[in-house]
């Protein structure tokens, strides 16, 4: 019992490190990355991915698992895990909200173990990279996963513990989506993309190169778009 109050105290040690910056632009930039309407440009561009180069045959499937990610890892966590262990957000835990920073007021629901968020970024991000088979659109989505959860713990409405656990599980469902595809289609010959005859222009499970360069692209476009954003902000405030 001991052990496990020292890691509870240790957590909230570390969302603490984590947990704001006094800086306008930080805050700024941080806000709008958790933002829904910042990725959708991104998110249209993966729907494009997918249509271009996932075969006919293997289309209905793939965007069933992927609804079906997004889904477990967020009923998961909501319906689960949240009212199961019913762990105070660090903005509603009595002995650190003071300490807390938020960013616009906001602080989220009552419960935040698991992190949804997390959950489901890395769910997505793990059942991609293992369909897409590519270094760099590993460490890209990797990264776009990682910062899409750890700035929850900066703005004050996850333990970074929540974080973590969230990353876990959702990589695990992700990993079972993919299992579950694997298994799907274990018969089909075909490489999950209709084009598979050079590794230079294609990856192993047949993404053509130039579409997750498009992507990766977009991505960093989004990144510059959220810092020129917070400038903006920042030199208005």
């Amino acid at each position: 019992m001991t052990d496990f109050q020292g890691l509870i105290e240790t957590d909230k040690l570390a969302t603490l490190s984590v947990n704001g910056s006094g800086s306008l632009f930080w805050d700024g930039a941080a806000n709008l990355y958790t933002s829904v309407w910042i990725w959708i440009p991104l998110a249209l561009m993966a729907v494009y991915l997918i249509l271009r180069n996932v075969s006919t045959n293997r289309l209905v499937l793939v965007l069933l698992l992927v609804v079906a990610t997004v889904v477990c890892c967020d009923q998961l966590s909501s319906t689960v895990f949240k009212p199961l262990f019913q762990r105070l957000r660090p903005t509603r835990d009595p002995s650190i909200l003071d300490l807390v920073d938020t960013v616009n007021g906001y602080r989220g629901g009552l419960y935040g173990f698991f992190s949804g968020h997390a959950a489901n970024s890395f769910g997505l991000a793990v059942f991609f990279i293992l369909m897409v088979k590519d270094l760099w659109f590993g460490l890209s989505v990797g990264l776009w996963a990682t910062l899409n959860s750890l700035i929850r713990s900066y703005l004050g409405v996850h333990f970074v513990g929540d974080i973590i656990v969230g990353a876990l599980a959702g990589s695990l469902i992700g990993c079972i989506m993919y299992l579950i595809y694997k298994m799907v289609t274990r018969n089909d010959r075909s490489t999950c993309g209709m084009h598979h005859d050079s590794q230079i222009i294609y990856t192993s499970s047949g993404f053509l190169r130039k579409d997750i360069y498009s992507f990766i692209c977009i991505l960093l476009g989004t990144y510059g778009v959220i810092l020129i954003t917070a400038c903006v902000t920042q030199a208005a405030a």
